[in-house]
């Protein structure tokens, strides 16, 4: 635009009209395409430029024979470079390559105008090929472009790929995890409706009998210490799985204090001493008056209550359970061991993975819903222990829980 604007004054001056007219036609399409661009219709743009400049050039170069011809070879690279409609571009580089031949193989001039200087001629193949360089520049940075592009297109469904593939990783966990989760509720479920519900039918049973005088008082009273013992079963089986589900819903809420561990244990003792009695088992206490922990009370209560309750429904009658501690740096050891059956390996991994075990029965056939150690591993780890399993010699398992110790004579 702004050479085509000077020649035409230049024009003017050497009273070349119609060539000047020529190049204010030039300017004004580059004033038009410019428009039209600010516009956004860039597709009309690209067809003034290329359709305005073929008339333009074509006139130019068979009136003054100045070189014009070769920028209908650049119409053609640019008909491929700016258009994506094959037939077009086809048809436009067909009739450009035909008005370059017909002009360079014409010999005569058609109409006779004053010959244009070498110099001209010269200035006009110039530009063209300066054009030419930038429309191949263009391409080259287009083709860049697109590439980076692809290239980034790639990353994404790269990144997007490994995304997916993490999680679909998270969903398969979590459906394992629902999956056992569901088998423990099935589980659990099935032990409530088979090993709850006798006790009450049993009771039941002997309530009505008694109600209907079809049993004696004295025959009530024989079946009555049985009758408690299933109760009593029942009472905490319910405890254990109303506070593993509570755990489960709710979570886990931990009220840490310091507390002397003895008092607790005896409480625990002395629940269980008629069940102790009628099953004649002893219980050796040698753990220390004066040891405290730091955890929750309430928790260890029912920690302890569930390793003393394993404890005695696996020892054989007439055996004892012996309860020791041990202190190491910063931690203070429980310990309950029996001389019972022991525990089989197959449900200390069950233990390890968090998943209720299957409920096997005491040494006198006592019942129970195997979440009892389940709760003690989930309560101790939360309060920042560790529950250890370990087996008896000779016989039986040594259950130890290790809490948080605080030495009472550095408190003030």
């Amino acid at each position: 635009m702004p050479i085509s604007s000077t020649f035409v004054f230049v024009n003017l001056v050497q009273h070349k009209y119609i060539l000047s007219i020529i190049c204010l036609l030039v300017f004004l399409g580059g004033v038009a395409i410019v428009y039209i661009n600010y516009k956004r219709k860039f597709y009309l743009g690209r067809l003034v430029l290329i359709l305005g400049s073929t008339i333009i050039f074509t006139l130019s170069a068979l009136l003054y024979r100045n070189g014009a011809e070769h920028f209908l070879l650049l119409n053609i690279v640019l008909a491929i470079i700016l258009f994506h409609n094959k037939w077009f571009t086809y048809g436009f580089s067909i009739v450009n390559a035909i008005l370059y031949l017909f002009i360079t193989l014409t010999i005569s001039r058609h109409i006779e105008i004053e010959v244009i200087s070498d110099a001209r001629v010269l200035l006009n193949i110039g530009m063209m090929l300066l054009l030419f360089i930038v429309a191949l520049n263009y391409f080259r940075e287009e083709h860049v472009n697109y590439q980076q592009q692809i290239e980034e297109k790639h990353k994404e469904l790269y990144v997007q790929q490994l995304q997916l593939m993490d999680q679909k990783d998270v969903l398969e966990k979590n459906n394992r995890s629902l999956e056992v989760l569901n088998q423990s509720k099935e589980k659990l479920f099935s032990i409530i409706a088979h090993d709850m519900t006798s006790p009450l039918g049993n009771l039941r049973g002997s309530l009505d009998l008694l109600q209907h005088k079809l049993m004696t008082e004295e025959e009530f009273s024989n079946v009555s210490a049985v009758l408690v013992q299933q109760v009593q079963s029942l009472e905490e089986s319910l405890s254990n799985l109303l506070q593993w589900s509570r755990s489960q819903l709710n979570g886990i809420s931990v009220q840490s204090s310091i507390f002397l561990m003895m008092p607790l244990i005896i409480e625990q003792i002395r629940l269980f001493q008629p069940v102790l009695d009628k099953k004649g088992l002893r219980i050796i206490n040698d753990i220390d008056n004066n040891i405290t922990c730091q955890a929750d009370a309430n928790h260890f209560k029912i920690i302890f209550r569930n390793l003393l309750t394993n404890a005695i429904k696996f020892s054989p009658p007439g055996s004892a359970i012996h309860l020791y501690n041990v202190i190491k740096p910063g931690l203070i050891l429980i310990s309950v061991a029996d001389s019972g059956t022991g525990i089989p390996e197959e449900q200390l991994q069950l233990l390890s993975a968090g998943r209720i075990n299957i409920s096997t029965r005491g040494t006198r056939n006592e019942k129970g819903t195997g979440v009892g150690l389940l709760l003690c591993k989930e309560f101790i780890e939360k309060n920042e222990g560790q529950f250890i399993i370990q087996p008896n010699t000779p016989s039986g398992s040594i259950f130890t829980v290790a809490l948080p110790h605080v030495n009472t004579s550095t408190q003030h």
